[in-house]
């Protein structure tokens, strides 16, 4: 069990690295000529991502859910509704953007849509360690 929740732990580490480096290439500018590395990244990032979100709802969702700690339960219960949606949101941003030539066609909305969708996940990584990870 704890094994699990080091995994999960490290995982927020790594998706936080590359939500970095997205975003440094992002504001670095040139991103006609980084579009392609864009993409392979928005990749990756989402496959860590989906194996992430799978573990927390099979595995850390059910278990905190669960808990005799009646504000870790209700914590656990508004978090996971909520997750619904930005996972959503994100799959939505990875498959517009996981090629090189939409994110070329239209420089500006990658970058809005980006800033968007990255704020989105750290401040979501950011209250799950406030208000869950500390308690496993």
């Amino acid at each position: 069990m704890e094994m699990n929740n080091d995994l999960l732990k490290n995982q927020h580490h790594t998706i936080r690295q590359l939500i970095q480096e997205i975003e440094e290439e992002v504001h670095s500018g040139n991103l006609g000529q980084k579009a392609f590395d864009l993409s392979l990244k928005i990749s990756k990032l989402s496959g860590i991502l989906v194996l992430h979100l799978k573990s927390e709802d099979e595995y850390l969702y059910p278990a905190l859910k669960n808990s005799k700690n009646g504000v870790l339960s209700k914590t656990a219960e508004q978090l996971y509704r909520e997750m619904g949606s930005l996972s959503t949101e994100f799959l939505k941003y990875k498959s517009t953007y996981m090629s090189a030539a939409k994110i070329k066609a239209d420089i500006p909305q990658f970058i809005g849509e980006s800033n968007k969708i990255f704020s989105a996940l750290k401040n979501r990584l950011n209250t799950e360690d406030k208000r869950l990870y500390q308690h496993i």
